[in-house]
């Protein structure tokens, strides 16, 4: 079985082939947007931008929960070519995790370098504040699964994936350096990546940050291991949009039923948009 056919050779096929109709064959850049980022597309200067709504590409899950884009947007910026996924599928919806997946393999199909992978994530240092910009320097997996178990191995593609580095230092030297540049004073961490949808108790916080996760979120691992497979370079980006409640002043100020919600995340979409657009946009033109 050829790695093709491994990762749906017919279906991406079928996308690509409508997905010609509108974009290059040869994509540099990739970026997927997390809970609530979306936003930052009308913050980026793309040119020749081409929006296409999901529901009518080939193949393709459209995004339901809240905070998650329903379209893929093309454009070039710095000449080079964009393809940006403005929401993502979750395990915790029910998504088989090759459909989660499925992005990372189209862009492998359009011949990508480069992808950047974002998220909302909840924040477990306590150096953390909320709206800090993580970048991921590394995970721990505990979603207990990835996109090739139960697959039947064959010696033409070995998914015995090396993981020991699965973000790319150059890129996350890159955007060290451009938030520098722009008053942007990014953290560093690991990633732990959960199922969800429930979010963790105190105690299973407390665990992770002893296990050295720096924030928390139900994404993104899946799409770095694939990425890894098909040889994709990688940065990630977390938006810590809560943090630990024990970290934050009013919870011992008596204000312990203080509870987080989804849904809130619409209230800051258009700074924090505004921020990541700024941070992506000197990235793309450092890279």
């Amino acid at each position: 079985m050829s790695k093709s056919a491994f990762l749906g050779k017919e279906k991406l096929k079928e996308t690509c082939n409508y997905l010609s109709f509108y974009i290059p064959e040869k994509i540099d850049f990739g970026l997927i947007l997390g809970s609530f980022l979306n936003r930052c597309i009308d913050f980026l200067p793309l040119q020749s931008k081409i929006t296409l709504n999901i529901s009518d590409i080939p193949h393709m899950s459209v995004p339901a929960v809240h905070g998650h884009g329903k379209f893929i947007v093309y454009g070039k910026l710095e000449n080079k070519n964009i393809l940006i996924f403005s929401g993502r599928l979750h395990l915790y919806e029910g998504y088989d995790i090759k459909e989660v997946v499925y992005p990372v393999n189209l862009l492998s199909n359009l011949s990508t370098d480069n992808l950047i992978i974002t998220n909302s994530a909840g924040g477990i240092n306590p150096g953390f504040t909320e709206d800090d910009i993580m970048i991921i320097k590394d995970h721990i997996n505990l979603m207990f699964d990835n996109p090739f178990f139960g697959n039947k191995y064959s010696r033409q593609h070995d998914y015995f994936v090396d993981m020991s580095c699965p973000y790319d230092k150059k890129l996350s030297g890159i955007a060290k350096e451009a938030g520098e540049g722009i008053g942007f004073k990014l953290k560093t961490g690991v990633y732990a990546g959960v199922k969800g949808p429930v979010l963790e108790t105190n105690a299973e916080i407390d665990m992770l940050g002893k296990l050295g996760a720096d924030a928390v979120g139900m994404s993104t691992v899946p799409e770095v291991i694939m990425a890894n497979f098909l040889k994709i370079k990688v940065l990630g980006l977390s938006h810590i949009r809560n943090i630990k409640r024990s970290n934050q002043p009013e919870f011992e100020n008596k204000n312990k039923e203080k509870k987080f919600s989804h849904s809130d995340g619409f209230k800051k979409e258009i700074f924090i948009g505004k921020r990541f657009a700024k941070l992506i946009e000197i990235i793309l033109k450092k890279a």
